[in-house]
């Protein structure tokens, strides 16, 4: 086996977990109907996980606000065992714990303390049928299971998960029903993304800051491609909320550093204005997004997004880009990303 195969297979194994998710959404919906039934409201849903869970969990409580009235935030898992009376308020309150393994000690130490209060449901978005022991509701990606360390097809298939719970939860079915060929988009998606990966990874030797930027709906994806960097090469990687960039961290961008933008549609001028203002740094500067290369030529390299999907049905796909990058910096060092220095699947705690 070259090093790092089982990653890359795993990576292009993501259409395949989308369409276990389409094909299982019968079963979803079902336990949605249940959490969400008429009469029910909840004062607030409160996301949380660790490390990649978490910051699918920062983009599934945007688009759960976006799509409904009811409050929704993400939390560390950490922070809500310690902080549990911080966090959870009000008469009914539905923790959503996402994790791809559910032995991972703090998501178990936070839901069974949570569950020991009268206002709290908790409801599991994972890859791990186990997670039924101790959690009232479990949504489930079905194909998404890993050999690897590294979250790839998990990561994307669960926020492809959370976004579907927050349209069905609003009433936008129609906009799941759109993506029923998800799965063939992605396949020629991730054939794009690792083209354009693997070129500025290899035209760019010289590069050692990689700067990952998202709003709304992508901050938290933005979060998971600087984590992919960090995971798979050992890189020096960073995520900022796209105009936090500028109040600080820029100080750092020079010809050495890449700045990706996950390009939202809503402050598309906005992001025109900071990737100009990065290349007179002297940065090399890339955008994914939907029609980036007509409305951002400026940059270095863009990628387009499929045009008739929004925001939201896009974000499952657009942060692929951040593994295949962690990918061929691994590579290009001589660094087996199945095997990252320090890391397992899951993080148990002992003691």
């Amino acid at each position: 086996m070259n090093k790092s195969s089982l990653t890359h297979r795993e990576m292009y194994g993501q259409p395949a977990a989308f369409k276990g998710v389409n094909d299982s959404l019968a079963d979803v919906y079902e336990v949605l109907d249940t959490v969400f039934r008429e009469g029910t409201r909840y004062d607030e849903l409160l996301f949380t996980g660790c490390g990649t869970s978490l910051y699918i969990a920062q983009s599934a409580a945007h688009a759960f606000s976006a799509y409904t009235d009811i409050p929704a935030r993400a939390v560390p898992c950490s922070e809500l065992y310690f902080f549990t009376e911080t966090y959870v308020k009000g008469d009914s309150v539905l923790v959503l714990p996402i994790t791809r393994k559910g032995y991972t000690t703090e998501v178990r130490m936070a839901i069974d303390k949570v569950r020991t209060l009268p206002s709290v449901k908790t409801l599991s978005i994972t890859c791990d049928p186990g997670t039924r022991e101790y959690n009232d509701y479990v949504i489930l990606s079905p194909e998404a299971s890993e050999e690897s360390v590294v979250m790839t097809r998990s990561f994307t298939s669960m926020v492809y998960l959370a976004i579907v719970m927050a349209m069905y939860a609003g009433g936008k079915k129609d906009e799941i029903e759109a993506m029923a060929k998800y799965d063939t988009i992605a396949t020629e998606m991730i054939k794009s993304m690792d083209e354009t990966a693997r070129k500025i990874v290899y035209d760019h030797p010289g590069l050692d800051l990689f700067v990952t930027l998202g709003q709304g709906v992508y901050y938290g994806i933005a979060n998971e491609c600087m984590n992919k960097i960090k995971e798979m090469s050992i890189g020096n990687s960073e995520a900022y909320a796209n105009l936090e960039y500028r109040h600080g961290p820029m100080s750092l961008a020079d010809e050495h550093t890449l700045v990706l933008t996950l390009a939202n549609m809503e402050m598309r001028k906005y992001d025109i204005a900071l990737m100009d203002q990065m290349k007179g740094f002297g940065a090399i500067t890339a955008a994914v997004g939907v029609g980036v290369t007509e409305t951002m030529p400026q940059v270095d390299y863009a990628l387009d997004m499929p045009d008739d999907f929004n925001d939201m049905q896009n974000a499952a796909l657009i942060g692929i880009i951040g593994q295949f990058i962690g990918y061929y910096l691994a590579e290009k060092k001589g660094i087996d990303a199945d095997t990252p220095r320090n890391l397992s699947q899951a993080i148990v705690l002992k003691g």
